[in-house]
């Protein structure tokens, strides 16, 4: 059987398709893909379709794709089915595995294109890249200060003595306040049961305003 060898290219142990293999383009934004079906789940980034619904009960997050709903679910269960082989840990989701996995193999993906910095996770490169831009798109809701970094609001609100007084985290549902974050989750959980995911609450309670 006769094929042309040229229409194969061997790259890290894989096939993947040459350039005259059609492609799939979103009309959108001109992206390009060679299978239908990545075209039609990027679509729905355009039109905001998230088809697959947690079925947890008083959830009522929805999910561009069937893995990423799953994963979600784990989050309600406490599931954690995704075992490094090199140690004891054991992840949630494959991306809490896959980042856990780079502790043991040194590997940084995510590089700065301004100098050698490199991370681990895309969201350090993202704050790294700010000292580069000076972007600071986090600012304390007491005064002035701004930095790149929401733990930096933290630190700034709880330990410069400038905000005597303030509670970072403030209860939605009644006039608890509190410095302490295992505190305010408990909060939440015990005395507002009602609030919908209240471990997303916390993380929101805890984060300096967004310019």
């Amino acid at each position: 059987i006769y094929f042309d060898i040229t229409c194969l290219i061997f790259r890290h142990s894989k096939i993947e398709k040459c350039s005259n293999t059609e492609k799939f383009t979103c009309h959108l934004c001109d992206r390009s893909f060679t299978e239908k079906w990545a075209l039609n789940n990027h679509m729905k980034l355009h039109t905001g379709e998230k088809p697959f619904k947690c079925t947890w009960p008083t959830c009522h997050y929805s999910f561009l794709t069937a893995s990423a709903m799953k994963d979600h679910y784990r989050t309600h269960t406490g599931e954690k089915s995704f075992l490094c082989d090199l140690c004891g840990f054991a992840g949630g989701t494959r991306h809490a595995l896959t980042k856990h996995r780079r502790q043991h193999t040194g590997e940084k993906p995510f590089k700065c294109d301004e100098c050698n910095f490199a991370s681990t996770t895309q969201s350090h490169l993202t704050r790294h890249k700010r000292v580069h831009t000076g972007e600071k798109p986090y600012r304390c809701p007491w005064c002035d200060y701004r930095s790149n970094c929401a733990e930096n609001i933290r630190k700034h609100i709880l330990h410069t003595g400038k905000h005597e007084g303030v509670k970072m985290y403030n209860c939605p549902k009644c006039d608890y306040g509190t410095n302490v974050p295992v505190e305010f989750r408990n909060h939440l959980k015990e005395q507002h049961p009602d609030i919908e995911n209240p471990d997303l609450a916390y993380l929101h309670a805890g984060k300096g305003q967004k310019l």
